[in-house]
């Protein structure tokens, strides 16, 4: 069974895999973060959870499941944002779910698409 963590924010993202001691894949999912009601901000991330659930039932039982909230919706818009300029995530779109440390990745409406996920997750790959 995967391993799951759930956090907000670039800095929080960069020291948990820093810690982390994995044999596995580090699988991140980047949202936009919860508003009062318990829901993203981000509608794409709301439609792809779902989804994204079921495809995580393509990862390695090793994987680490990394959930991070990128921030309020002005902060994911601003051209500064660490998340778009980082060159460890390099993000364009919410959702994104990406393999770190690989150009492996599902943006936005690919999230919603199974195949892809068992693509993804391809072991001999990984």
């Amino acid at each position: 069974m995967i391993t799951r963590h759930y956090i907000e924010g670039y800095e929080n993202l960069l020291e948990l895999i820093q810690n982390l001691k994995v044999n596995g894949p580090i699988v991140v999912l980047y949202s936009g973060s919860k508003l009062s009601n318990g829901k993203s901000w981000c509608s794409d991330c709301v439609e792809a959870a779902p989804f994204i659930e079921r495809g995580l039932e393509f990862a390695p039982e090793s994987a680490h499941f990394i959930h991070v909230e990128v921030g309020d919706r002005t902060f994911w818009k601003d051209h500064k944002c660490p998340f778009r300029t980082s060159p460890k995530t390099k993000l364009n779109v919410l959702p994104t779910l990406s393999l770190w440390g690989t150009q492996k990745r599902l943006e936005g409406a690919q999230c919603l698409d199974l195949g892809l996920f068992e693509m993804l997750f391809n072991e001999d790959e990984i």
